[in-house]
């Protein structure tokens, strides 16, 4: 008797952590379909008639956007895997003087609010003529994302197989070798982690695009959503279909690599 109530209470705090967490969005879904007076007289549940035209009204103006954030998370990504990979595995892996130092000072850079250097950060793109390309915002956010990189990887190549490593050598692998084909087809899950952590960051960062960014040739999606032109009497509906558009890319990345993303931080947890 006493085991079937646990059950039972189980399954009910599942289904409202169920609710709590995806209900929110499902709101985002149905207010992307409701004109004006929908949301206003009920912006709770689903209401018909459906207004598809809103998300084909969002699209022809985030198209161009969608693009940008495409090029400045695929850049983003790029850079912080191969600085990322490089420095943890010099770090994890090779003896060298005063390379905790050098892995301490990156750390550091975690702890430096990003606000404190937005101004610092702005002159030094704007004095490089990177103002309003997407190479200024890449860079500034990648630095950041670089240093969360390296905790992670860091911790990961440590826990690598030291008896592969000493067989390699012994083989005669160079360190890039070894790094190439032993250390990188090992840290699938700390890389798909590594990409879908800056992966986020870039897609969902707005202060610095925002600051960085006059022009809609460069302009990410996420600031576009926020110039979102509509018919008053759709109301909000296309800037809601806007944000559901805007989520799928992202959303489609964490399905492809969840299991490497889980496997990832499950596995730095333990060996580190």
């Amino acid at each position: 008797m006493k085991k079937s109530k646990l059950n039972l209470a189980a399954g009910v705090s599942i289904i409202l952590l169920f609710v709590i967490t995806f209900y929110p969005f499902f709101l985002l879904i149905f207010g992307s379909l409701k004109n004006k007076m929908q949301l206003v007289n009920n912006p709770w549940f689903l209401t018909f008639p459906l207004h598809f035209e809103n998300y084909s009204i969002a699209f022809g103006q985030i198209v161009r956007p969608i693009f940008n954030s495409f090029v400045v998370t695929f850049i983003g990504i790029g850079i912080t895997l191969v600085a990322s990979a490089l420095a943890a595995f010099v770090i994890a892996q090779l003896e060298l003087p005063g390379k905790k130092i050098v892995y301490y000072y990156i750390i550091s850079l975690l702890m430096v609010p990003g606000f404190v250097i937005l101004i610092p950060q702005f002159l030094v793109v704007r004095d490089m003529h990177l103002y309003d390309t997407y190479l200024g915002q890449v860079f500034p956010p990648a630095a950041n994302n670089i240093a969360m990189g390296v905790l992670l990887m860091t911790t990961f190549f440590k826990g690598l197989s030291k008896s592969i490593m000493e067989s390699a050598k012994v083989e005669g692998c160079s360190n890039m070798q070894m790094f190439a084909r032993i250390v990188l087809p090992l840290s699938k899950p700390i890389i798909a982690t590594v990409s879908i952590t800056t992966g986020l960051n870039f897609w969902n960062n707005y202060m610095w695009p925002l600051i960085i960014t006059t022009s809609k040739n460069v302009s990410p999606v996420i600031v576009a959503v926020t110039r979102l032109k509509a018919n008053i009497k759709l109301g909000e509906g296309p800037l809601f279909a806007a944000y559901v558009i805007a989520s799928i890319p992202i959303l489609l990345l964490f399905a492809v690599a969840s299991e490497q993303f889980v496997e990832g931080i499950t596995a730095g947890a333990v060996k580190g």
